[in-house]
């Protein structure tokens, strides 16, 4: 599976049009908010790392744009592919809000291949500043639709939401 997510991402960058594309690379810091829930109560926790990656930005209008991505992520010395696929609009010619899909592919060995999913999606809000037509920050916050857990018992689930805040640059 997780080779099928980079095989796509790189097809993707590939076979887009250089003419109405950009290319660009992002990073900044990365805070993960965790939310186990049990039986007998809830616990969360968060912790913060960095993020840093490729991107593309597709025109697909005058107002409207599409920015696949692939970042490597690290919290805690965990490690994990961030794929957010956003749908840019341009409220200002500088300022865009964004939504999509965003996969998360743990880096790491699953331990457990039976209980836990090492590949998540979640859905991306977002926006974005363009000081300049190369130089811009984003701020995005991702939610996780699926269960961490696979095949827990009724009334278990882990879920983590991310919070991406950085600068991004175009070629």
């Amino acid at each position: 599976m997780r080779k099928l997510f980079l095989v796509g991402a790189v097809a993707l960058f590939a076979s887009v049009n250089a003419q109405t594309t950009k290319f660009g690379a992002t990073a900044g810091m990365l805070t993960g908010f965790a939310k186990a829930k049990t039986p007998q109560g809830n616990a969360t926790d968060s912790s913060t790392g960095f993020y840093a990656g490729l991107f593309a930005e597709i025109n697909a209008g005058s107002n409207f744009k599409i920015q696949p991505g692939v970042n490597y992520a690290n919290i805690d010395g965990g490690s994990a592919l961030q794929i957010p696929v956003m749908a840019k609009y341009y409220v200002d010619p500088k300022f865009n809000l964004q939504f999509g899909p965003q996969f998360l592919i743990d880096l790491g060995e699953n331990p457990y291949p039976n209980n836990y999913n090492s590949t998540n999606f979640g859905l991306a809000l977002g926006a974005a500043y363009e000081f300049t037509s190369k130089l811009f920050a984003e701020a995005r916050y991702s939610f996780q639709l699926n269960d961490h857990l696979k095949n827990a018992p009724s009334g278990y689930s882990v879920k983590a939401n991310y919070l991406n805040l950085g600068l991004g640059y175009k070629f």
